[in-house]
């Protein structure tokens, strides 16, 4: 079928740089500009929202309003179809929404209008950056970059562990079954870029 341009509303830009190498760049810009223009920010100076999430407003401590049983139908349709457009942009090539997104869409049963401001906030941060996404390339690189390219000097640290035997090591092992969390292995990751950014330690299942 030839090379991929158009996808599920996903744009693919290609280029075959003078090394050789190939490189793709992932956008939906037609997508999120139908979107805002929806919300009625198309004309709207969105230049100020660098970030989809401001500060300040914890969504999860925004109150809950009463409303009419009609009100509330047409508020939470209204609320979730929002949520619903944010969410296939967090899961296709707008990575940077997924944290709002995620604390937006646990209250969609029940939305406050405070709820549908913090929504209306990404979909100003999308209108000042509908042009970015995702981008691939075949090279290798030494370093990580952001959206806004800053270069990251320190190498990221990943760590790994597992102990799979009981955990007291004084039992052996049998046919018999092993005592409920008790003999259960345990396994845990640790990374770190500037720091601890994320770890688990847990005990198996099985």
């Amino acid at each position: 079928m030839g090379q991929v341009s158009h996808f599920l509303g996903i744009e693919f830009t290609w280029r075959k740089h003078d090394d050789g190498n190939l490189s793709v760049s992932l956008t939906q810009q037609s997508f999120i500009e139908t979107l805002v223009e929806s919300l009625g920010f198309a004309q709207a100076s969105t230049s100020t929202y660098t970030t989809p999430y401001r500060l300040g407003m914890v969504i999860d401590s925004i109150p809950h309003q009463e409303m009419s049983s009609e009100d509330r139908d047409k508020f939470r349709l209204n609320y979730q179809s929002i949520v619903g457009s944010l969410n296939w942009l967090a899961h296709t090539t707008h990575p940077d929404l997924s944290t709002v997104v995620s604390l937006l869409a646990q209250h969609q049963n029940n939305p406050s209008y405070g709820h549908l401001e913090a929504a209306h906030y990404v979909g100003k941060y999308l209108s000042n950056t509908k042009t970015l996404g995702i981008y691939f390339m075949s090279s290798k690189r030494n370093t990580m970059e952001t959206f806004l390219h800053f270069p990251l000097s320190n190498q990221i640290l990943s760590m790994s562990d597992a102990n799979w035997g009981p955990q007291d090591a004084s039992r052996t092992m049998s046919n018999n079954l092993l005592p409920l969390f008790v003999s259960r292995s345990m396994s845990a990751f640790f990374i770190n870029l500037f720091g601890p950014l994320h770890w688990i330690s847990k005990r198996q299942k099985v």
